[in-house]
Parts: structure tokens; sequence; C-alpha cells
């Protein structure tokens, strides 16, 4: 395990320049709307909270098994692994990882409740009944060797928890800045969402010296912001009821594509 952010795989090898990271959104936009891949990571992203807690796993845990989530459809489509049996995995081994283990079979149990719609009430969340899950617990014990594979076995995350607002940085696992922006970034900018939020607009002065005294680049943290901004604009369209329909059919514009 590297001793900090810096020497570790997640800033080595999983942290993307804007231009590669629209390269990827590239291969998921030829079925989708822009509109409709942010309201699919809205959507996975909810999926993976749900399970995390009917499984009353840490905050860290869920946002791990996202990050794993969000890495393995760098490089594949929905149709390649189905995204259900994803969200699942990516719980079960984000477990593992961080050092709370559940059986196989307790995480696909919970995963099915939540699917099946018999767990529903969470925030703005509603879980369609229509969701197809045909997979047992082998299924989830081989999909988890295809996600190992795939992220190479770098296994450790850095969160920019501890230091701010919690929902504010949940919202930020509903967009792909994991992938560009380190931890602290995400964390800082946060934080100066959550005050303009509780105190009003800043003034330039006070910015300009809060982000002085950090030591941070104002445009990275800045744009963490706009994105955060963007998302929550997005999600006034977002109809939790509409997303199961809505996979079944890139899944199935991405095999007739084929």
């Amino acid at each position: 395990m590297a001793a900090n952010y810096w020497e570790s795989s997640q800033f080595q090898r999983f942290l993307l320049t804007r231009f590669e990271l629209a390269e990827i959104e590239k291969m998921h936009m030829t079925q989708l709307t822009a509109n409709e891949l942010a309201y699919l990571k809205i959507y996975f992203t909810n999926l993976i909270a749900l399970v995390g807690k009917r499984l009353h796993v840490r905050q860290e845990i869920i946002a791990t098994a996202t990050v794993y989530f969000k890495r393995f459809y760098i490089n594949n489509t929905f149709y390649d692994i189905d995204p259900y049996l994803m969200t699942t995995t990516c719980m079960y081994l984000a477990c593992k990882v961080e050092e709370c283990p559940h059986n196989i079979k307790q995480v696909w149990n919970e995963s099915k409740i939540v699917f099946s719609g018999k767990f529903i009430k969470f925030g703005f969340v509603d879980v369609s009944s229509e969701i197809r899950f045909p997979y047992d617990v082998p299924d989830v014990a081989e999909c988890e060797s295809y996600l190992l594979e795939e992220m190479k076995f770098y296994l450790v995350v850095y969160h920019p928890y501890q230091v701010l607002i919690e929902s504010i940085i949940n919202d930020s696992f509903k967009t792909d800045m994991v992938f560009v922006y380190p931890p602290h970034v995400i964390a800082i900018a946060a934080l100066f969402l959550s005050r303009v939020v509780d105190q009003g607009n800043q003034s330039d002065v006070e910015a300009q010296q809060w982000y002085a005294d950090l030591n941070v680049d104002v445009t990275d943290v800045l744009q963490v912001v706009n994105e955060l901004l963007a998302v929550y604009e997005v999600w006034t369209g977002y109809v939790d009821e509409k997303m199961p329909d809505m996979v079944s059919r890139y899944i199935a514009d991405i095999a007739a594509s084929c």
C-alpha cells in the first residue's frame, strides 16, 4: 500500500486528463445523450449506496465501491458486464479491501432486495421492481475476477472525507471528477461550496485569502465547484423510475451495434 496519495496507483494510473475522460465518454455516448449518461451515473451511485446501507457499512466503503464501478466502465460498456451484477460485485470487493468483509451470499442477498424494490426509502431514491437480476453467488465470484483483472489489482482508494460536509462529497461521486482531481482538491471545493450555501457569497478578498492559506490551485477548485453545480442542474431532470428502462435500452442498443 502506498504511504500517501502521490505515490499511490490512484494518482499514477487512474488520474486522467480532461481530454482522456472525454474520449472515454464518447464510447458511452454513441447510444446516449449527455444528460442520459449523467442520469446513469446518478442512478448507479444511488444503487451502490442503497446496497451499502442495507449492509450497514461505512460511507468510505460505499465510496470505494463506487470508484471500483467507475474504474471498470472506463474501458467497458454495460453490455460487457451487466451493471447490476457489477454493482453487487464492487460492494463485495470494497468490503474486503476496506477490512469490513461480508459474506458473499449476504451481499448478493441484500443486492437482490434492493433491486427488487423491497427497500425503497432512502432520501430521493426509488428503485423499480422491473430490474432483472438473474444471478447467483457464483456469478458474483466470477465477476470479481473480471473486476480485479480490469483494475490490475490496484485496489487502494483515497477519498476526500474527514474534512468536510459528507453530502457534497457523496454528490461528487455522481460525476467522473474522481478521475481528474486529487481528493484534497475535491474536498476543498466541497468545503467552499458548503460555505457559500451556509453563509452566502464570499467576497473576492475572502476567497483569495482562503485559497492562499490552503495553497491550492484556484482554477482546479473552481472547476470542481462548477462541475458540482452542473450535476445539480442535470439532477432536476432526473427521474429514478425511468432508469431501469434506460439501462435496458442502452444495453440493447450496444448489442444491436455489435
